[in-house]
């Protein structure tokens, strides 16, 4: 059933129960960027959103189920965008760069929701945490598709480790990009290619 709230001539505006559950969402997602997991209560949330908290229990268990909604929605587009820049009619280099560069694109335009997907943000307990790891996995294992489609005579399981590792590579230059926001997307982009397409041996060979 549809809610009805004040629109801003002072009438009364139908909220249908996505519109409401969306809204819930996206105040929830801004209050936990600020405050964190443990520094924020369904009572600020409700406050921020301007309803009550019995209206957030309509929609959501609690507060774990609304944060695992974030998250799902936050590694849902963080997956969209690696697996949208990803040219199917081109080379495994450029399709693993393509992937590279989608996941970059993703932290420098929603650099709010990358930091909950890998930041403090995750530092939680019990179901929530394993949850989220469960979703760093499975973003892992779309990665593992590429490192096949370049390596189609590699073992799975190697594979799979490759991902992890291109994973964490990813995530540790992220951090570095923070505090050097001189370099560019296109220059992050090649760092990366450089230690995962690559290798570090040329680069290494040539200091010698």
């Amino acid at each position: 059933m549809a809610e009805q709230i004040p629109a801003a001539d002072g009438s009364r505006r139908r909220l249908s129960a996505g519109d409401r559950r969306d809204q819930i969402v996206a105040t929830a997602t801004d209050v936990f960027i600020e405050r964190g997991y443990q520094g924020t209560s369904l009572e600020d949330i409700a406050a921020r959103a301007g309803i009550t908290r019995p209206l957030i229990y309509h929609y959501f268990r609690d507060k774990d189920t609304l944060y695992l909604e974030i998250l799902t929605r936050a590694r849902a587009a963080l997956d969209a965008a690696i697996v949208d820049h990803v040219p199917s009619d081109a080379s495994p280099e450029a399709q693993l760069r393509g992937g590279i560069e989608g996941y970059f694109h993703f932290v420098q335009e929603h650099m709010h929701l990358w930091e909950l997907l890998f930041g403090g943000g995750t530092a939680v307990a019990g179901a929530v945490a394993e949850e989220a790891t469960r979703q760093r996995f499975e973003t892992s294992e779309k990665i593992a598709l590429l490192v096949s489609a370049a390596a189609p005579d590699e073992p799975a399981l190697r594979a799979n480790a490759y991902a992890h590792a291109i994973s964490g590579a990813g995530e540790a230059l992220t951090r570095w990009w923070q505090h050097h926001p001189e370099v560019t997307l296109e220059q992050i982009v090649e760092l990366h290619m450089d230690t995962v397409w690559r290798g570090l041996g040329p680069v290494l060979d040539s200091l010698g």
